[in-house]
């Protein structure tokens, strides 16, 4: 259960964790995380800054049902369903074989995703940093709980509170 927290949360807060195939840039964003990771330096986790943590990981995942809802909507209110748009993101551009109206509901559709998942995006930065933490200290703290059982046990134990 935590480890999907932390892969929401923590990747999600870069990336929008969609669920909706079509919206690249997932790798680059994985890249950019790793590397901004890895040139901090790993410092001890306080109570304090785990209970922030925790607190934005509750913040996140709730940023999360609302957009995926949102993206849901959008999707249906051009006339697809989700499954036919990740089927018809999942086909290279110069190998879809569709009509023009079923390009341009698909090409609408993909606007609206992408416009509400840079807004996930930029929510996410605000509740990370309104919970008190920078986003390296967030993605660090993250990366250190996804690798410690403890911390895991006390960041669920904060989450269930």
């Amino acid at each position: 259960m935590l480890k999907q927290l932390l892969w929401k949360g923590c990747l999600g807060l870069v990336i929008c964790g969609t669920g909706l195939a079509g919206v690249p840039a997932y790798s680059q964003a994985t890249e950019a995380i790793a590397q901004s990771s890895s040139e901090t330096a790993t410092k001890e986790i306080s109570q304090q800054e785990l209970e922030k943590f925790a607190k934005a990981i509750a913040d996140l995942r709730a940023i999360d049902e609302e957009t995926q809802t949102k993206m849901l909507e959008a999707v249906q209110a051009t006339g697809m369903s989700p499954e036919e748009f990740m089927e018809i993101g999942k086909t290279e551009d110069d190998q879809r074989d569709l009509s023009e109206e079923k390009q341009d509901q698909f090409d609408k559709a993909l606007q609206a995703v992408r416009t509400l998942n840079e807004e996930d995006r930029k929510k996410k930065r605000v509740a990370v940093e309104e919970a008190g933490l920078k986003i390296s200290r967030f993605n660090e703290i993250g990366k250190m709980v996804e690798k410690d059982q403890d911390l895991q046990k006390q960041v669920v134990e904060i989450l269930s509170r």
